[in-house]
């Protein structure tokens, strides 16, 4: 009886095992159907009942904790909360035990985010300018900027958030220009045929000026040592590069770019993006106009005895990367469009 009860007994162990491992394969292959369509809610949850069926798995944890972050970072940037979503990103890219396909995926759509961010941080840098223009009476000038910002924002789906940013300052244009208006006497009353044709002329010149600007030719950039690239235009001229590979200078009678990268945590440990932001703060000795502090990345601008200072800078864990331009404050219009095509241009090998 013993013996029979015995073998009973391992006859129903083995049963339930078998149960067990058929049950937590279903749940994977479920997990692994619902990933391939993208599903990350769901393929979580079969993750979690496979999870149940072998405690401690670490191949079902690992899918688990990717698609669980996959779902929060797809939510985040939904929300357009582009932190949050790359700091869930970068779980799903370094799960040591994690599936190549969604790593794969997790960096493709981290590129977006930052290729976003970059979009963003442009056009708040622009929005910046055009109310420092709009404080200096300059209205003129501020309605070129507006009218460039408003083809840009109309024209890109991501941007379409700051419509109402854009709105207000038409109306604070209009309201500046009316009050102008007001305080102006007006010598006639009525146009001249002259005064027409310089309109006329003006408009023509504005019309060449911009065609020139989007015909620029750009060449191409890549530093061997730190990995970054760019692109700038072909009329600057490339200074004699330094001995230590670390960067390039590009530059023209009144416009500059440098780019050089750095090693991280050689100075000091435990160095953050913190550490190189706010020891930028400190050293700049002017307001800041416009400033943008992020997870990988952050810009500051400003202006000083009549240049325009453009600084974003890229933070690794092993190496940082940073871009600088500058240029005459009256010449914003002339050098707009280049610097945001470097911008966009820059690939930084930092992250």
């Amino acid at each position: 009886m013993k013996l029979q009860s015995l073998i009973l007994l391992i006859a129903l162990i083995t049963f339930l095992t078998s149960c067990s491992n058929e049950s937590y394969q279903h749940a994977i292959d479920q997990g692994m159907k619902e990933l391939g369509q993208k599903n990350y809610h769901q393929a979580a949850i079969y993750f979690e009942l496979a999870l149940n069926e072998k405690e401690g798995d670490r191949n079902a944890a690992s899918y688990f904790d990717q698609a669980t972050n996959m779902e929060r970072a797809k939510k985040a940037y939904k929300e357009k909360d582009y932190e949050s979503a790359i700091k869930s990103l970068d779980v799903v890219i370094n799960e040591q035990n994690g599936l190549k396909t969604v790593q794969d995926e997790a960096e493709t759509l981290k590129k977006q985010i930052l290729a976003d961010n970059d979009q963003t941080s442009l056009v708040e840098q622009k929005i910046a300018y055009i109310n420092k223009l709009i404080e200096k009476n300059n209205v003129s000038e501020a309605k070129k900027e507006l009218e460039e910002l408003q083809a840009t924002i109309t024209s890109n789906e991501i941007l379409k958030q700051y419509e109402s940013k854009m709105n207000e300052l038409i109306k604070k244009v209009e309201l500046t220009t009316s009050e102008k208006d007001e305080n102006e006497q007006p010598i006639n009353s009525t146009i001249d045929g002259t005064e027409k044709e310089k309109k006329e002329e003006k408009i023509e010149k504005q019309k060449e000026k911009k065609s020139k600007q989007d015909t620029i030719s750009y060449q191409h950039y890549t530093n061997e040592r730190y990995g970054f690239s760019l692109k700038v235009p072909s009329n600057l001229k490339m200074a004699p590069p330094p001995t230590n590979g670390d960067g390039v200078r590009f530059y023209s009678e009144d416009f500059e770019v440098t780019a050089y990268g750095n090693h991280t945590n050689i100075i000091s440990e435990n160095e953050t993006i913190e550490t190189y932001y706010n020891e930028d703060l400190n050293s700049i000795p002017v307001n800041i106009a416009y400033k943008r502090l992020t997870a990988n990345w952050y810009v500051l601008s400003y202006e000083q005895n009549g240049l325009i200072t453009y600084k974003k800078f890229f933070f690794g864990n092993e190496v940082a990367n940073t871009i600088i331009m500058t240029y005459p404050a009256s010449e914003q219009s002339k050098y707009g469009n280049s610097v945001t095509h470097i911008i966009e241009s820059f690939r930084s090998s930092a992250y």
